[in-house]
């Protein structure tokens, strides 16, 4: 029983500390930009809300038109009013 709860106890801790060491917070913000460019490409820009310019996070120096952040929203209530217009 204790091996049993040992063994499980060191792959939950491997697998959460490879997760820190994996973690890469740029590579996450880039994928969510790409991510929302290509939704946005095949599905057509929404016509009812207002885009934003964002900052870009896989090219320096360049901004994007982004319809899931709005700095006077919080990102939740802004992801329900997107998905409720489509």
């Amino acid at each position: 029983m204790a091996a049993n709860a040992s063994l499980l106890f060191g792959i939950i801790l491997g697998v959460k500390a490879a997760d820190a060491l994996m973690w890469d917070a740029k590579k996450y913000e880039m994928m969510k930009e790409q991510i929302e460019i290509d939704y946005w490409k095949k599905y057509g820009e929404p016509t009812e809300i207002d885009g934003t310019l964002q900052k870009s996070a896989a090219r320096e120096g360049e901004f994007y038109v982004t319809y899931l952040r709005d700095k006077r929203e919080t990102p939740e209530n802004r992801l329900d009013t997107v998905y409720k217009l489509h």
